[in-house]
C-alpha cells in the first residue's frame, strides 16, 4: 500500500514524558561513559542531555505509523530509514521535569529511493518551548498516494572546510547499538538483531542515526559548551563495532560543521553544531 499523503498536517500527541534521573543518567552514560561530572547527580541539578529529546520523539514516530488513516503495510512501515535530524535546543531540561511532545507531519514527497516524509516535533515543559526538531525519514521502495508537498530547507547549511586538526577517533563496541537501544528507549530490531538486518538486505546491524548525530555533536562542540542546535544528514550505514573518525571543520558564524567517516573513507554523517552561553 502507498503512503497516505492526506496525513500531512496531522498532529500526534501530546505525549507526556517524565525526565527521571534514571532516564537522564542512562542516556548520558551510553554516549559518554567516562564523563564523571555529567554522571554525578549529587553535584547539583541533573540536566538531561539535550539530544535525549529523540526518545519521546521516537514514541510519536511509532504512533504516526500506527495511525488508522495510514495505508502502509507492516512491512512497509518497517522500511523507514532516518535521513536527517535538525534540532534547536531552547533551554536546558532538568531531571524531575516532564516533556510534553507533539509531532506534526509537514511534508511528503516521492524520490527514487521511496517516500520522503518530514515531521516537526515540538517539546515543551509546561507551556514553555524547550526544543524543536525537524526529522526526515525515507521509506524505501514505498510510493505516495495523494498530493505531494514541495519543501525547501529553512536555511542553508554551512559548508565543511577542513582544518589541520587531527580527526577524533570514536570507538564503539560491538554491543553499542544494543546499549543505545535500551538507554535511549529507541528499539528497532534492524539495530540489534542480525537476522532482521540481513532480511532487510544489510550485511550487519547498524548504529542508530540519532546515536551518530549525538556522538558527533558532543565531540564537535567545544568542551563544556552548551549545544543550542545540532543538525546532521545520514549518508551511509555505520556498522556495529566499526571505528569512526570525526573531523570538525572551520566555524562559520555560530556553526561548526563536521564530518563523520568510516575507516574506508565512506562519509557516514555530515552536519553542524551550534553552541551558546
Amino acid at each position: 500500500m502507498p503512503f497516505n499523503a492526506a496525513l500531512v498536517g496531522t498532529t500526534w500527541g501530546p505525549l507526556h514524558w517524565p525526565v527521571t534521573p534514571r532516564r537522564a543518567l542512562a542516556f548520558r552514560a551510553v554516549l559518554a561513559p567516562d564523563d564523571a561530572a555529567g554522571l554525578d547527580d549529587a553535584a547539583g541539578p541533573l540536566e538531561m542531555s539535550p539530544m535525549q529529546v529523540v526518545a519521546p520523539e521516537w514514541v510519536l514516530a511509532l504512533e504516526s505509523r500506527a495511525d488508522p488513516a495510514q495505508t502502509l503495510s507492516a512491512d512497509e512501515a518497517r522500511r523507514g530509514v532516518h535521513a536527517a535530524q535538525d534540532t534547536r535546543f531552547l533551554r536546558p531540561v532538568l531531571a524531575g521535569e516532564t516533556l510534553t511532545v507533539t509531532a506534526t507531519l509537514v511534508s511528503v514527497r516521492s524520490s527514487r529511493a521511496g517516500v520522503v516524509a518530514t515531521t516537526v516535533y515540538e517539546s515543551r515543559v509546561g507551556a514553555e518551548p524547550v526544543a524543536v526538531s525537524t526529522s526526515v525519514s525515507v521509506l524505501r521502495g514505498v510510493a505516495v498516494e495523494g498530493a505531494e508537498t514541495a519543501t525547501t530547507d529553512d536555511d542553508a547549511w554551512p559548508a565543511f572546510t577542513p582544518t589541520t586538526a587531527e580527526p577524533t577517533v570514536i570507538q564503539t563496541p560491538r554491543g553499542f547499538p544494543h546499549l543505545y537501544s535500551e538507554c535511549a528507549e529507541i528499539w528497532n530490531p534492524i539495530h540489534t538483531e542480525r537476522v532482521v538486518a540481513i532480511a532487510a538486505g544489510l550485511p550487519d546491524i547498524l548504529i542508530h542515526g540519532t546515536a551518530l548525530w549525538a556522538l558527533a555533536g558532543l565531540r564537535a562542540a567545544p568542551p563544556g559548551s552548551r549545544i543550542t542546535r545540532l543538525a546532521a544528514r545520514f549518508r551511509s550505514p555505520a556498522w556495529a563495532g566499526e571505528e569512526m573518525r570525526l573531523a570538525a571543520g572551520q566555524t562559520v558564524g555560530a556553526a561548526t560543521p563536521f564530518q563523520l567517516t568510516a575507516p574506508d573513507g565512506r562519509l557516514l554523517t555530515e552536519g553542524f553544531v551550534e553552541v551558546g552561553s
